[in-house]
Protein backbone atom coordinates (compact mmCIF):
# COMPACT_ATOMS: atom_id res chain seq x y z
CA UNK A 1 0.00 0.00 0.00
CA UNK A 2 1.64 3.30 -1.04
CA UNK A 3 2.83 5.73 1.60
CA UNK A 4 2.29 9.49 1.58
CA UNK A 5 5.98 9.80 2.36
CA UNK A 6 9.11 9.06 0.35
CA UNK A 7 10.52 5.64 1.09
CA UNK A 8 13.63 6.13 3.19
CA UNK A 9 15.16 4.51 6.23
CA UNK A 10 13.86 5.57 9.63
CA UNK A 11 17.28 5.32 11.26
CA UNK A 12 18.60 8.77 10.24
CA UNK A 13 15.55 10.49 11.70
CA UNK A 14 15.69 8.52 14.92
CA UNK A 15 19.40 9.40 15.19
CA UNK A 16 18.47 13.05 14.67
CA UNK A 17 15.97 12.88 17.54
CA UNK A 18 18.53 11.21 19.82
CA UNK A 19 21.07 13.96 19.13
CA UNK A 20 18.74 16.94 19.37
CA UNK A 21 16.85 15.51 22.31
CA UNK A 22 19.93 16.23 24.44
CA UNK A 23 20.21 19.86 23.34
CA UNK A 24 18.13 22.93 24.12
CA UNK A 25 16.73 22.92 20.58
CA UNK A 26 13.87 20.74 21.75
CA UNK A 27 11.86 21.06 24.92
CA UNK A 28 10.68 17.65 26.07
CA UNK A 29 7.34 17.95 27.84
CA UNK A 30 6.47 14.85 29.80
CA UNK A 31 8.89 12.65 27.85
CA UNK A 32 7.21 13.13 24.49
CA UNK A 33 9.99 11.32 22.60
CA UNK A 34 8.22 8.06 21.89
CA UNK A 35 9.62 4.58 22.17
CA UNK A 36 8.39 3.95 18.66
CA UNK A 37 7.13 6.09 15.79
CA UNK A 38 4.71 4.55 13.34
CA UNK A 39 2.88 5.24 10.12
CA UNK A 40 0.55 2.36 9.34
CA UNK A 41 -2.27 2.17 6.81
CA UNK A 42 -5.34 3.17 8.79
CA UNK A 43 -7.15 -0.13 8.28
CA UNK A 44 -4.46 -1.81 10.41
CA UNK A 45 -5.37 0.21 13.50
CA UNK A 46 -8.82 -0.08 15.10
CA UNK A 47 -10.66 2.62 17.00
CA UNK A 48 -10.22 0.61 20.21
CA UNK A 49 -6.46 0.38 19.68
CA UNK A 50 -6.28 4.12 19.06
CA UNK A 51 -8.15 4.87 22.27
CA UNK A 52 -5.97 2.51 24.31
CA UNK A 53 -2.73 3.84 22.85
CA UNK A 54 -0.78 6.25 25.09
CA UNK A 55 0.22 8.26 22.02
CA UNK A 56 -1.47 11.25 20.45
CA UNK A 57 -2.29 10.36 16.84
CA UNK A 58 -3.69 11.58 13.52
CA UNK A 59 -4.91 10.21 10.21
CA UNK A 60 -3.23 11.74 7.16
CA UNK A 61 -4.12 11.58 3.49
CA UNK A 62 -2.79 13.38 0.40
CA UNK A 63 -5.27 13.64 -2.47
CA UNK A 64 -6.66 10.15 -3.07
CA UNK A 65 -3.88 8.13 -1.45
CA UNK A 66 -4.62 5.72 1.39
CA UNK A 67 -4.82 7.24 4.85
CA UNK A 68 -1.90 6.71 7.21
CA UNK A 69 -2.02 6.46 10.98
CA UNK A 70 0.75 8.58 12.49
CA UNK A 71 1.68 9.22 16.11
CA UNK A 72 3.22 12.18 17.89
CA UNK A 73 6.98 11.91 18.29
CA UNK A 74 7.86 15.25 19.85
CA UNK A 75 6.38 18.44 21.27
CA UNK A 76 8.56 21.54 20.94
CA UNK A 77 8.16 24.89 22.67
CA UNK A 78 9.79 28.10 21.39
CA UNK A 79 13.29 28.50 22.83
CA UNK A 80 12.69 32.15 23.66
CA UNK A 81 9.73 31.48 25.94
CA UNK A 82 10.22 30.97 29.68
CA UNK A 83 8.74 27.73 30.93
CA UNK A 84 5.94 29.61 32.72
CA UNK A 85 4.63 30.97 29.40
CA UNK A 86 4.58 27.66 27.53
CA UNK A 87 1.04 26.56 26.70
CA UNK A 88 -0.84 24.45 24.18
CA UNK A 89 -1.19 27.43 21.79
CA UNK A 90 2.54 27.85 21.18
CA UNK A 91 3.71 24.23 21.13
CA UNK A 92 4.75 22.71 17.80
CA UNK A 93 3.82 19.06 17.38
CA UNK A 94 6.01 16.75 15.30
CA UNK A 95 4.18 13.77 13.82
CA UNK A 96 6.53 11.10 12.46
CA UNK A 97 5.94 8.13 10.15
CA UNK A 98 7.81 4.84 10.03
CA UNK A 99 9.37 5.77 6.66
CA UNK A 100 11.18 8.91 7.78
CA UNK A 101 8.46 11.45 7.07
CA UNK A 102 7.44 14.23 9.40
CA UNK A 103 4.63 16.78 9.69
CA UNK A 104 4.96 19.77 12.00
CA UNK A 105 1.74 21.45 13.18
CA UNK A 106 0.70 24.17 15.59
CA UNK A 107 -2.94 24.62 16.55
CA UNK A 108 -3.84 22.37 13.61
CA UNK A 109 -1.97 24.52 11.06
CA UNK A 110 0.63 22.71 8.92
CA UNK A 111 3.91 24.56 9.49
CA UNK A 112 6.36 22.22 7.80
CA UNK A 113 6.63 18.81 6.14
CA UNK A 114 9.58 16.50 5.53
CA UNK A 115 9.86 13.77 2.88
CA UNK A 116 6.38 14.05 1.37
CA UNK A 117 6.53 12.51 -2.10
CA UNK A 118 4.67 15.45 -3.67
CA UNK A 119 6.88 18.24 -2.28
CA UNK A 120 7.22 19.97 1.07
CA UNK A 121 6.28 23.10 2.93
CA UNK A 122 9.45 24.49 4.47
CA UNK A 123 7.96 27.22 6.63
CA UNK A 124 5.11 29.64 7.15
CA UNK A 125 5.67 32.95 8.94
CA UNK A 126 3.57 35.87 10.07
CA UNK A 127 3.89 38.91 12.30
CA UNK A 128 0.21 38.45 13.11
CA UNK A 129 -1.31 35.75 15.30
CA UNK A 130 -2.89 32.99 13.26
CA UNK A 131 -6.70 33.30 13.65
CA UNK A 132 -6.77 29.53 14.17
CA UNK A 133 -4.74 30.00 17.36
CA UNK A 134 -7.16 32.67 18.58
CA UNK A 135 -10.18 30.45 17.86
CA UNK A 136 -12.24 30.68 14.69
CA UNK A 137 -15.38 30.05 16.73
CA UNK A 138 -15.04 33.37 18.58
CA UNK A 139 -16.65 36.54 17.24
CA UNK A 140 -13.62 38.54 18.44
CA UNK A 141 -11.18 36.67 16.19
CA UNK A 142 -9.95 38.63 13.13
CA UNK A 143 -10.99 36.99 9.87
CA UNK A 144 -8.04 38.37 7.86
CA UNK A 145 -4.44 37.15 8.03
CA UNK A 146 -1.16 37.95 6.24
CA UNK A 147 1.66 35.41 6.07
CA UNK A 148 4.57 34.22 3.94
CA UNK A 149 5.27 30.65 2.86
CA UNK A 150 8.35 28.76 1.62
CA UNK A 151 8.29 25.42 -0.19
CA UNK A 152 10.07 22.89 -2.39
CA UNK A 153 10.74 21.57 -5.00
CA UNK A 154 12.16 24.67 -6.60
CA UNK A 155 13.30 27.87 -4.94
CA UNK A 156 10.10 29.30 -3.47
CA UNK A 157 10.83 31.66 -0.58
CA UNK A 158 8.73 34.27 1.24
CA UNK A 159 5.70 34.30 -1.05
CA UNK A 160 3.11 36.63 0.45
CA UNK A 161 -0.33 35.16 1.15
CA UNK A 162 -3.52 36.93 2.21
CA UNK A 163 -6.16 34.81 3.99
CA UNK A 164 -9.84 35.51 4.54
CA UNK A 165 -11.74 33.19 6.89
CA UNK A 166 -15.48 32.53 6.80
CA UNK A 167 -17.90 30.23 8.60
CA UNK A 168 -19.43 27.59 6.30
CA UNK A 169 -21.77 25.43 8.37
CA UNK A 170 -22.09 22.96 11.22
CA UNK A 171 -21.17 19.46 10.04
CA UNK A 172 -21.52 16.05 11.66
CA UNK A 173 -18.53 13.76 11.09
CA UNK A 174 -17.59 10.27 12.23
CA UNK A 175 -14.08 10.19 13.64
CA UNK A 176 -12.62 7.10 15.28
CA UNK A 177 -16.08 5.50 15.32
CA UNK A 178 -17.56 8.49 17.18
CA UNK A 179 -20.03 11.04 15.83
CA UNK A 180 -19.05 14.67 16.41
CA UNK A 181 -20.60 17.95 15.32
CA UNK A 182 -18.01 20.51 14.28
CA UNK A 183 -17.99 24.02 12.88
CA UNK A 184 -16.54 24.17 9.38
CA UNK A 185 -14.58 27.25 8.34
CA UNK A 186 -13.14 28.15 4.96
CA UNK A 187 -9.84 29.98 4.49
CA UNK A 188 -9.62 31.67 1.10
CA UNK A 189 -5.95 32.31 0.27
CA UNK A 190 -4.70 34.75 -2.37
CA UNK A 191 -1.10 34.60 -3.60
CA UNK A 192 -1.01 37.76 -5.69
CA UNK A 193 2.53 37.37 -7.05
CA UNK A 194 1.63 34.00 -8.59
CA UNK A 195 -1.95 34.91 -9.53
CA UNK A 196 -3.09 31.86 -7.53
CA UNK A 197 -6.09 31.51 -5.23
CA UNK A 198 -7.07 28.45 -3.22
CA UNK A 199 -9.16 27.38 -0.23
CA UNK A 200 -8.32 25.53 2.96
CA UNK A 201 -10.95 24.04 5.28
CA UNK A 202 -10.88 23.64 9.04
CA UNK A 203 -13.38 21.75 11.20
CA UNK A 204 -13.21 23.01 14.79
CA UNK A 205 -14.70 22.07 18.12
CA UNK A 206 -17.61 24.41 18.77
CA UNK A 207 -16.69 25.02 22.41
CA UNK A 208 -12.86 25.09 22.39
CA UNK A 209 -12.02 26.06 18.81
CA UNK A 210 -9.53 23.19 18.58
CA UNK A 211 -8.97 22.02 15.01
CA UNK A 212 -10.18 18.42 14.72
CA UNK A 213 -9.89 18.04 10.96
CA UNK A 214 -8.30 20.11 8.23
CA UNK A 215 -7.81 20.13 4.47
CA UNK A 216 -4.82 22.33 3.70
CA UNK A 217 -2.81 23.03 0.58
CA UNK A 218 0.82 22.13 1.20
CA UNK A 219 1.90 25.05 -1.00
CA UNK A 220 0.26 27.19 -3.72
CA UNK A 221 1.26 24.78 -6.50
CA UNK A 222 1.28 21.53 -4.49
CA UNK A 223 -1.55 19.14 -3.54
CA UNK A 224 -3.76 19.20 -0.46
CA UNK A 225 -3.12 17.28 2.75
CA UNK A 226 -5.99 16.08 4.95
CA UNK A 227 -5.31 15.65 8.66
CA UNK A 228 -7.77 14.28 11.20
CA UNK A 229 -7.05 14.36 14.93
CA UNK A 230 -7.74 10.98 16.50
CA UNK A 231 -6.24 11.36 19.94
CA UNK A 232 -5.11 14.83 21.10
CA UNK A 233 -1.87 15.74 22.80
CA UNK A 234 -2.68 16.37 26.46
CA UNK A 235 -0.47 19.30 27.41
CA UNK A 236 -1.98 19.61 30.87
CA UNK A 237 -1.14 15.97 31.63
CA UNK A 238 2.43 16.40 30.41
CA UNK A 239 3.46 19.32 32.59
Amino acid sequence: MPSIFQKKSLLPLLFFFILTGCSNTFVQIGGMLKESVVGFPDDNVTATEIEKSPYASIHVRINNTNRSYIVLAYAEAPQTLPITRINSKNIELKWVSSDNGMLVTRNGRLLKSVNLFVGNRLNINSKQTDPIALGLHLSSTPMQWENTVDWQPGYHVSYQQHSTFSFVSDETLTINDKTVTLKKFNEHVVVANLDIEYDNQFWVDESTGKVIKSYQKIAPNLPYIEMTLLKPYGFEDAK
